[in-house]
């Protein structure tokens, strides 16, 4: 293990830049993950876990939706892999364990593809409001065109006064 301070700096600069794992770390300083994460907790580094919380959260459901089949997809894809890898030596406990993991992604598949059909639902709902608001403004609009257009009729039989003008008497 060493001991030496400038060593430190540079593996806590490695640690917090988290461009390697902390087994990676660990392992070129000869000591376990585990140690190397209680000295960094014990000596204040940025813990891996405060930069995760740093990362942005989704703005929207649709937003979630796309993560949530990505992650989805990987997992699939990490089940078709180790299906292919046991071939013919499937055990009685590996094959259940992928039974409930595949269980499970088809469940969560499941809701994901609720919570898509409830996005569209209202974002549907939110188009026919929109369109409704704009429907009334444009019935608003022909209406006051159509006064506008029968005003000067009103003009031409025998009334002198402009559109505003008032009689003050």
């Amino acid at each position: 293990m060493i001991n030496d301070a400038p060593a430190w700096a540079d593996i806590r600069a490695r640690y917090e830049a988290a461009s390697e794992s902390v087994a990676q770390i660990a392992a070129g300083i000869d000591t376990t993950p585990h140690k190397l994460t209680l000295r960094a907790r014990t000596e204040g580094w940025l813990l891996r876990t405060a930069q995760k919380a740093k990362k942005p959260k989704p703005q929207n459901t649709r937003d979630t939706i796309r993560r949530l089949k990505g992650l989805l997809q990987n997992r699939l894809t990490q089940l078709e892999g180790q299906l292919s890898e046991i071939g013919a030596e499937v055990n009685a406990l590996a094959s259940e364990r992928d039974i409930r993991a595949t269980n499970t992604l088809v469940r969560t598949l499941e809701k994901v593809l609720e919570l898509e059909q409830k996005d569209r639902k209202q974002r549907s709902h939110r188009a026919r409001q929109t369109r409704k608001l704009n429907d009334a403004e444009r019935d608003e609009l022909a209406k006051r065109i159509a006064s506008l257009q029968e005003e000067p009729e009103n003009l031409d039989q025998g009334t002198e006064a402009a559109p505003g003008d008032r009689d003050i008497t």
